[in-house]
């Protein structure tokens, strides 16, 4: 009974729709017409727009591990780019890749990682 009221309780580490990059077409436009910047864990594509505000991507690849894995480091991402959407300035598509030795990094890092790159890129 515990279990459960764990679930809902917790809150929703998925992004809200309008913030979502969603179709195929989206993520392949802006790997196309997108600026790339590294960093030391993530690597993001970064494409400008008109309207709309910032919308955002997580890809990891099976180079960061099986499953379980992927799917954490795809949460820890969400998680900082939950806390971190407002700070982020402009109309902009992002597409956050995990490089493949990000798993086993604490959140401080991510977000330390996160923020040079947002940084990096001068919105």
């Amino acid at each position: 009974m515990e279990r459960a009221a764990f679930y809902f309780t917790h809150k929703n580490p998925m992004l809200k729709r309008q913030f979502r990059i969603r179709t195929g077409r989206q993520y392949n436009n802006i790997y196309k017409y997108g600026n790339k910047i590294g960093g030391r864990y993530l690597l993001v594509y970064i494409m400008k727009k008109e309207t709309g505000g910032n919308r955002f991507g997580v890809v990891t690849s099976k180079k960061v591990g099986k499953a379980v894995k992927r799917n954490r480091v795809k949460r820890q991402i969400r998680a900082i780019i939950n806390q971190r959407k407002n700070e982020v300035p402009g109309n902009n598509d992002f597409i956050v890749i995990a490089r493949h030795h990000i798993f086993g990094v604490n959140s401080q890092e991510l977000e330390k990682d996160f923020l040079k790159i947002i940084k990096k890129a001068k919105l």
